[in-house]
């Protein structure tokens, strides 16, 4: 199993903070030490895409639901779905640079990232900041010898990748296989979808992802995680080593059934796959807002009803995740605004999810 300990990663980010926060993006040389960049279109079979399941019918679009759904899901998870939240490109190279050609559909108003990783190490970080074709340096520098990469696409933006850039005489390869076949699969809420987190690789999907070696898909549309059948239908079609269901306040006011439907739809498609029920983590609208506070008790309340009925009825392969565990009052310093935790807020949250997902996933090839 491949690790980072949150140190590692966060103060890499660290140090790349002051750089991506300059007025323009580091854009990418023709030429560089290494000689000629080569630029590769995208898509290229020579380039592994990953985590989003309905690339093959959206393509050249990275959206996140097949684009034959739209007229049947909530305008609500569309509108989030057309960001490649958890999109990934892979490959191995012995490139010793990268850089990333791509043009947003509109000009961020909040940060857009492009990560790179070598080895489960942050290599390097590029922040897009218009709608026009942008081509981004994510490394330079690197050693010739063969790397395993990977490519994290920006988080709630819409945008396109147009080329990647590796020398010219840059090898390529297929990358390493994850430890199981199938992705976990993650559907749900803000906190899930990653709303705090600046860098796509930091979103705690991400990073429990690659703590484990594990293939993953982002399906959190912030607020709009709902539990809607035709979306929900649309979820259980991605085979999964693991369903990571995180609907947190997203789920609002509704009453049961939706949740415990839900739940059945996953198990009739799915008998043996492991299904996480993770209950609302904390807010600190709680101490200020008794209202806010009833519905999260409420709606912790139902969840974890809801899971613990099936494990009753039999299905030992659905657990309660209590979200307070995962993240509760004592780490109120991490987090992005009143409701969602930022880049270290996740990381700690995916840390903590590590010994349930990684001992009830294991063997499952």
């Amino acid at each position: 199993m491949r690790s980072l300990t949150g140190f590692v990663f966060l103060s890499a980010f660290a140090a790349l903070a002051s750089a991506a926060d300059q007025p323009a993006a580091k854009e990418a040389p023709r030429f560089s030490a290494a000689g000629e960049m080569r630029w590769l279109p995208f898509p290229d079979p020579q380039l592994e895409l990953r985590g989003l399941p309905w690339f093959q019918e959206n393509a050249p679009e990275l959206w996140r639901l097949p684009q034959s759904a739209k007229s049947r899901i909530p305008g609500g998870v569309w509108s989030r779905a057309v960001a490649p939240d958890g999109g990934r490109i892979r490959f191995t190279s012995s490139s010793s640079q990268l850089a990333i050609r791509v043009q947003a559909k509109a000009a961020p108003t909040r940060p857009c990232f492009v990560d790179a990783y070598v080895d489960d190490l942050l290599a390097g970080s590029a922040r897009v900041q218009r709608a026009q074709p942008t081509d981004l340096l994510l490394f330079e520098g690197k050693a010739r010898g063969g790397k395993n990469i990977t490519v994290y696409l920006p988080n709630n933006q819409e945008i396109r990748v147009l080329a990647v850039g590796l020398d010219a005489d840059a090898e390529l390869k297929a990358p390493p296989e994850f430890a199981t076949r199938h992705p976990i699969v993650c559907y749900g809420s803000s906190v899930l979808q990653g709303s705090g987190s600046d860098h796509p690789a930091t979103t705690y999907p991400a990073a429990l992802a690659r703590r484990l070696n594990l293939d993953f898909v982002n399906l959190g549309f912030a607020g709009a995680g709902k539990a809607e059948p035709a979306v929900v239908d649309l979820v259980s079609q991605v085979e999964a080593s693991g369903y990571i269901l995180d609907l947190g306040k997203s789920y609002g006011d509704q009453l049961k059934d939706p949740f415990v439907r839900m739940l059945a739809t996953i198990r009739a498609a799915h008998p043996r796959v492991p299904i996480f029920c993770v209950t609302p983590i904390y807010s600190t609208y709680e101490k200020t807002d008794p209202a806010y506070l009833a519905k999260s008790v409420r709606l912790r309340d139902m969840m974890r009803a809801a899971a613990l009925a099936r494990r009753e009825a039999g299905d030992k392969f659905t657990f309660v995740v209590e979200g307070l565990e995962l993240f509760g009052e004592a780490d109120k310093q991490l987090f992005r605004d009143p409701q969602h935790p930022n880049d270290e807020g996740n990381e700690l949250i995916a840390r903590r999810l590590v010994p349930l997902v990684e001992k009830a996933v294991s063997g499952r090839k």
